[in-house]
């Protein structure tokens, strides 16, 4: 038997359409697999910037307030426990031989709205506020309400602005969180260390 030549003008088999669908198909999933995983990368170190760029600026604040004030007016007293707020007052300069001291000030965690508030006469009639930041973690990154040290720092439960008194200098410590709309929980956590200057 002669097989007849086959003509130029031939196609394709069903078999090899069907193999060629399925590795282009196979290709165009894999790209966009790695296209997905390296977009969620880079959202997620954008985000961790802004935040870190959001909770610097607040530590700066934070940071300006206490070095200004008076070591011997800081509320409260105690060394080498933390807590969520610092009361203090500054020197305006001398007027007839005495020092003039600033009002009362105070920068705390909000614990209900999550917000570092700043107050200028907390709890008189003319006082004054304002919010400078409401993403702040419950709980100091890696810390867990148990009793534990969880994140190593010899502090146990932490909240998520902590301030620790050690002889002339304030530990500020703050953590910023937000779920993103991916459902991940983006965390940034700033510590600075300063000097009260008076």
């Amino acid at each position: 038997m002669r097989s007849l030549p086959r003509s130029p003008r031939a196609g394709w088999t069903l078999i090899e359409v069907t193999l060629a669908a399925l590795l282009v198909t196979g290709v165009v999933t894999k790209a966009a697999f790695v296209m997905n995983t390296a977009l969620g990368l880079a959202g997620d170190q954008t985000a961790s910037m802004h935040y870190e760029d959001q909770a610097r600026g607040v530590m700066d604040k934070i940071a300006l307030a206490v070095m200004g004030s008076d070591r011997g007016t800081l509320i409260p007293e105690i060394e080498e426990l933390h807590s969520d707020s610092i009361r203090y007052t500054f020197s305006l300069g001398i007027e007839d031989g005495a020092v003039v001291w600033s009002a009362p000030e105070e920068i705390r965690l909000d614990e209900q709205r999550l917000a570092v508030e700043w107050r200028e006469n907390p709890g008189a009639a003319e006082e004054r506020k304002a919010v400078w930041t409401s993403l702040v973690s419950p709980l100091l990154e890696g810390e867990e309400l148990n009793g534990v040290d969880d994140n190593g720092n010899g502090l146990i439960d932490e909240d998520g602005l902590s301030f620790v008194l050690e002889g002339e200098r304030v530990v500020i410590r703050l953590t910023l969180r937000r779920p993103e709309v991916n459902g991940r929980l983006v965390e940034q956590t700033i510590e600075s260390v300063v000097y009260c200057r008076n």
